[in-house]
């Protein structure tokens, strides 16, 4: 080991941790100095930080880094025992000369051919690594370029690696360029790797190496990125704000893990994010109104000890934010905490029991087996081997010897919901001591723009009892109008805009007044802030055709928006349409591979799937799946959009 270092290895512990060593060179002898180079690998370490990396800097004097250094160093971390994950970080100046490239060391001369490093120098020490780590299940390396010519650099290392003899060639190894032949500025890796690790979310328990390396590839240029066997390396661990999936828009993600986060860290870890109503469309502390609904539940969930609650009212009507309403106030460690930070006061006839909910879910996109593997996850029952079908009979004598009360939302957006509610949540309802609260429409066809029905067959399924008990959510004017209040005032005061409380007032007032739902609210809130010029006495008539929507022309006016910012924001929206309620994944470029086909040729990128959650985030909810995030559209109203849209292009219209 060379005496100037300090030791280079990390070793997996089962902790996800991985080394860092820079390899950064910001004085020359014969080459322009580049001081900012320090600065540059601090932020790189510190993103890869929040993924489990360990810096493991280099102690020598920048002046002293010269061929030799490097080489001693190289061969010290390829000679570690049992090595474990790491990655080697190089920034500073580089050459490509037609089929050839140079990496500069401090005492590298001009042309640098000879006295730099050159591609197989380091295929030689990775060689050498790559013969102790097959040894360790999963140990993987990625090795990171940063100058002039990296691209060619990383193209040249890449093929005199596939030249070795076949198990000479290393697996489970990445290595990204980042510049090409022309000049470099240092700070585009750093860019495009904390963006990357930005685009994981809570909701992914884990970020694989592939999935990581094919987003950085994704934004790369000019660069290069070659990947050898990385389907089982060893996968990082995210840095989590929240402790658990949460299925919310993206909007409230934000904001929610805004004020985790400035919290202190006692209070934080009280904090249970299933729990907090954020599944719901909108933070609890945003809710208004509904006082004689919540006594209703809250009351039916302290006398009754079995049977059904069934919440129903008008699609957009707040069904789900009563019930994430209901649901914060189950929870005594969270409530005491939005109490403690002023956001909300309970009401002793409102207030539910402590804990009363054994298992919440939210049903969009699920079928009958998703619903049974969810609730026996809850019950705390290992689900058997059982045959096609028989899984509703075993949970149901399951549950059967035991006290459980089940949370289920948007019934109607799940995959088939008359089958659900009938042969799953009715069942569990007529258990001696089950309980379940339902929140639904009251019909398939019934929805926020189509006509008013009388048909109620989700109520048929769920069964008509003396152990059934329904609270219709209404229509609440003046709630629909504080709402609206209170989101301007608040948006509007952050971002500095200066409008009169009258003139806030008599918006809020007119959307309250309007034959329309808390979801139009909702939309017509999101869309005046992306606007606000819209307030301006000037743009009133603006203003006017913008209210005078309904709630899918409402949501076509923000998807016009968008696309004339960015025309492949539409294909994106439309493919989490076409993914009927299930969601699509960004992982193995699932969501940019379907908006490409709908895009017409156009290829989507990451960096564009970024714009549009940053622009789009009150319309898109975050999901989560197999440990994954997943993006669906908000709800089913936006769905619907986008499929009468096709229905018009496919008839002509």
């Amino acid at each position: 080991m060379s005496s100037a270092d300090e030791p280079v290895g990390t070793r997996d512990d089962g902790s996800g941790t991985f080394a860092v060593l820079p390899f950064g060179f910001s004085r020359y002898q014969h080459h322009r100095d580049l001081p900012e180079v320090p600065e540059e690998i601090d932020r790189i370490t510190t993103v890869l930080a929040g993924l489990g990396g360990v810096s493991r800097p280099w102690l020598l004097a920048p002046a002293a880094r010269d061929l030799s250094r490097v080489v001693d160093r190289l061969a010290d971390w390829a000679a570690e025992q049992n090595p474990g994950n790491s990655v080697l970080l190089w920034l500073g100046h580089g050459q490509a000369v037609g089929n050839e490239a140079w990496l500069a060391v401090q005492d590298t001369r001009k042309p640098m051919r000879g006295t730099g490093l050159h591609p197989p120098t380091l295929a030689e020490h990775l060689v050498n690594q790559w013969r102790r780590r097959a040894q360790v299940p999963g140990a993987w390396t990625l090795v990171v370029v940063e100058a002039c010519g990296a691209d060619t650099f990383v193209r040249l290392l890449g093929a005199t690696l596939l030249e070795q003899e076949r198990t000479a060639v290393p697996e489970r190894l990445a290595i990204v360029g980042a510049g090409g032949a022309g000049t470099n500025y240092l700070g585009e890796f750093g860019q495009a790797l904390a963006a990357t690790v930005n685009s994981f979310t809570d909701n992914d328990r884990e970020v694989r190496l592939k999935d990581l390396v094919a987003r950085l590839d994704d934004r790369i240029s000019p660069g290069r990125v070659m990947t050898f066997g990385l389907h089982d390396a060893t996968p990082l661990r995210i840095a989590r704000v929240l402790p658990d999936a949460i299925s919310a828009p993206l909007d409230i993600y934000a904001e929610l893990r805004s004020f985790l986060q400035e919290l202190p860290a006692d209070l934080r870890s009280h904090f249970v994010a299933k729990a907090q109503g954020a599944e719901q469309g909108e933070l609890a502390w945003y809710f208004v109104g509904r006082r004689a609904e919540r006594a209703v539940i809250a009351g039916w969930l302290r006398q009754r000890t079995s049977g059904m609650l069934v919440v129903t009212g008008r699609a957009g009507a707040g069904k789900s934010a009563l019930l994430g309403n209901v649901l914060v106030h189950t929870n005594p460690r969270l409530r005491d905490l939005f109490q403690r930070v002023g956001r909300f006061e309970t009401r002793g006839e409102e207030q539910p029991p402590e804990d009363a909910f054994d298992a919440v879910v939210h049903l969009t996109g699920l079928t009958t087996a998703d619903l049974v593997a969810r609730i026996a996850e809850a019950a705390r029952v290992e689900m058997p081997l059982t045959k096609p079908g028989a899984e509703v009979d075993w949970l149901l004598n399951q549950l059967s010897r035991q006290t459980f009360t089940l949370l289920v939302d948007a019934l109607d957006e799940a995959q088939d919901p008359a089958t659900v509610a009938s042969s799953v949540l009715r069942r569990i309802a007529g258990l001696p001591r089950c309980r379940v609260v339902v929140g639904t429409r009251a019909s398939t066809t019934e929805g926020p723009d189509h006509p008013d029905t009388t048909a109620e067959d989700l109520l048929d399924a769920l069964g008509r009892s003396a152990k059934t008990e329904t609270v219709v959510v209404g229509r609440d004017p003046d709630a629909i109008a504080t709402y609206v209040r209170q989101r301007l005032t608040a948006a509007l005061g952050t971002a500095g805009t200066d409008f009169a409380d009258p003139l806030v007032d008599s918006v809020a007032k007119e959307i309250g007044d309007r034959d329309r739902e808390f979801l139009y609210a909702r939309l017509a809130v999101h869309e005046i802030l992306a606007r606000p010029h819209l307030l301006e006495p000037a743009h009133a008539t603006e203003l006017a055709d913008l209210l005078g929507r309904d709630h899918r022309t409402l949501f076509g006016a923000a998807v016009t928006r968008l696309a004339e910012v960015a025309e492949i924001n539409d294909p994106l929206l439309e493919a989490l349409a076409m993914a009927r309620g299930r969601g699509l994944p960004r992982a193995d470029r699932i969501w940019a591979v379907t908006a490409t086909a709908l895009a017409g040729g156009a290829l989507v990128g990451e960096s564009d799937i970024d714009r549009l959650l940053e622009s789009a985030a009150p319309y898109i909810t975050l999901d989560a799946e197999d440990g994954q995030s997943v993006y669906r559209l908000a709800h089913r109203t936006f769905q619907e959009f986008f499929e009468a849209r096709a229905r018009e292009t496919a008839s002509g219209g």
